[in-house]
């Protein structure tokens, strides 16, 4: 996996099997995974052709997955656990909570929605650990990819990838969160460990 960003845009390149329930999501084989800042007030009638012209203005290789977030990207606070890199931007007035998931290691599908249904439960419980009193905010959504042979058929919080996600998101959310209720000032990373 390769990794870049800019004031705006994360992207993941890779050769994923990856599950998305963001705009144009659903599950299949992608090259490219994405999280774009949109400014505040942003309501465009066409999104999912707005997701083409990032893509095409980004360099970003099809076929993708694309999330969209009025976070902004100095804001990002990456997770890095043995298994996987965690990818979070979160803000709760009027914003998104964001989470890209790439494991290092192959997954089944059952896995990759399995994942999906981990890293949300988790990431309500960073919340309300978190002092907040809400479970999610009205937009929020995950990407969750795997790279090679499909090897984890489980991804729920019994298992060695479930525990790693877990334990990424709760400690990424509460960081994003405060990263940006701070003002900025990453990318932030943070290794968490097993």
């Amino acid at each position: 996996m390769r990794c870049r960003w800019s004031e705006t845009t994360l992207v993941l390149e890779g050769d994923f099997l990856a599950a998305s329930t963001g705009l144009s999501g659903g599950i299949g084989r992608v090259r490219s995974l994405f999280n774009r800042t949109v400014p505040a007030g942003w309501n465009d009638p066409d999104p999912h052709a707005f997701l083409t012209e990032i893509a095409s203005g980004e360099g970003i290789e099809s076929p993708y997955f694309g999330l969209l977030t009025a976070v902004p990207m100095d804001c990002l606070v990456i997770c890095r656990s043995d298994l996987l890199d965690l990818f979070v931007t979160a803000g709760t007035s009027g914003n998104t909570i964001t989470i890209i998931a790439a494991c290092r290691e192959g997954m089944t599908r059952g896995a990759l929605l399995e994942s999906i249904a981990t890293v949300s439960s988790a990431k309500t419980a960073a919340l309300l650990s978190s002092g907040y009193t809400f479970l999610a905010t009205p937009t929020d959504a995950v990407i969750m990819a795997a790279e090679g042979k499909a090897w984890h058929q489980y991804a729920g919080t019994a298992t060695p990838l479930g525990r790693s996600l877990v334990r990424c998101v709760m400690a990424g959310v509460p960081r994003a969160l405060a990263l940006h209720e701070g003002g900025g000032g990453g990318p932030v990373t943070i290794t968490v460990g097993e």
